[in-house]
């Protein structure tokens, strides 16, 4: 069983720089079956290999819904051997260099299957935590280390934050690690009390935390059951996200944890704009409910709520893109491409002609530097 030297005092890799490049904050990596082994005790590997793994979708080995056939994956990402994203020279070729990507954030897929983040999903916490840091250890080691343009978004087991906290401490002052990887469903809202120890760890090593479109936290895929059709899932994804604002904001999580960092990853930005808009018209009314909210919900998003890109909404003038963006807040939207999912984003088409060179400036580079705390922006 390999162990990762997690001491960050030796480590040599350089803190990222973004300068003329781009940040890409959604880059999907997937080891090939059987390359975590190596992290891996006998006994994990043993229990896989004869029971395999059950996660909060309640499945094993398949995703929750056949939108998942073809992995959901670019037919020209699919390298020779193995799943898209578990080769790095293909997303060297096809992302970084063609890009000029100079920071990618990695949110891995698998192990059980070519969903997001499983292994924090894992029903048993004893299972979930070997296979945390075997794929927090994996990806440092096989692409960060040879690609010093990667960084990771640490994978923890969620749903027991006593060894969430534990992992956090083991690795996140790891210069490879950039952020935490959360998800849109979770057992409970992530306002709760129960992820508090987390956001704790999460803000002691200065970590930002991106909580990432998912399945699972044992729930249905919308707030009122299962769909039935792949256009319904897709869009009816959001609901977990808009969820997961009103529950961090009302809940006071930013009030407890001013220094605290979320970005959505994949889930959207314009549904965000008349949530808010109408949250605040409540909160006026109802606010006797929250004294201990400090500010107007929407006073939050400056300071602790982002949002990436991917899947861009394109309405039909399209100068109303940026208007949504900038209703939102343009200091808190980054580029993410989505790499290697089929409704990948290009930063070269992404936004229409209309759009402002100042903002596609601040989502591409300024932004990503307020968010993960880079230190400098080499121009």
């Amino acid at each position: 069983m390999t162990t990762l030297n997690t001491d960050a005092t030796t480590e040599t890799l350089s803190k990222p720089v973004v300068g003329t490049g781009i940040t890409d904050v959604d880059i999907h990596p997937l080891p090939k079956i059987g390359a975590i082994n190596e992290y891996l005790s006998s006994r994990v590997q043993q229990r896989l290999q004869e029971y395999g793994m059950r996660t909060t979708t309640g499945l094993q080995q398949i995703s929750e819904y056949p939108q998942m056939y073809g992995g959901a994956m670019r037919a020209d990402a699919w390298p020779e051997e193995g799943y898209p994203g578990s080769d790095l020279d293909l997303i060297r070729s096809q992302l970084l260099d063609l890009y000029n990507i100079e920071l990618g954030v990695l949110q891995c897929l698998s192990p059980g299957g070519q969903t997001l983040n499983p292994a924090a999903q894992a029903l048993d916490p004893d299972l979930a935590e070997p296979l945390c840091s075997a794929l927090n250890d994996w990806q440092i080691e096989h692409l960060v280390r040879p690609e010093p343009r990667l960084r990771t978004s640490m994978t923890v087991p969620f749903e027991a934050p006593d060894l969430a906290v534990k992992e956090i401490e083991r690795i996140g002052s790891h210069p490879g690690v950039i952020s935490l990887l959360g998800l849109s469903k979770t057992y409970e809202p992530l306002g709760s009390r129960k992820y508090w120890p987390i956001f704790e760890a999460a803000v002691a090593q200065g970590l930002p935390v991106q909580i990432h479109l998912s399945q699972g936290g044992g729930h249905a895929n919308t707030g009122t059951g299962w769909t039935s059709y792949h256009a319904e899932y897709h869009v009816a994804h959001v609901q977990s996200v808009q969820a997961q604002m009103l529950s961090l904001i009302l809940r006071g999580t930013f009030d407890r944890f001013p220094d605290l960092k979320v970005m959505f990853v994949e889930g959207n930005i314009a549904h965000f704009v008349p949530l808010v808009q109408r949250l605040d018209h409540h909160w006026k009314t109802l606010r006797s409910e929250v004294p201990n909210l400090q500010r107007k919900p929407s006073e939050y998003i400056h300071d602790h709520i982002w949002a990436s890109t991917q899947p861009i909404d394109e309405p039909q003038n399209p100068r109303h893109l940026q208007e949504i963006i900038e209703e939102f807040c343009p200091d808190n939207v980054l580029f993410a491409s989505d790499y290697p999912h089929f409704d990948f984003d290009s930063p070269e088409s992404v936004f229409p002609p209309s759009f402002s060179p100042e903002l596609k400036e601040k989502i591409f580079r300024t932004n990503g530097q307020r968010f993960f705390g880079l230190e400098t922006s080499a121009k």
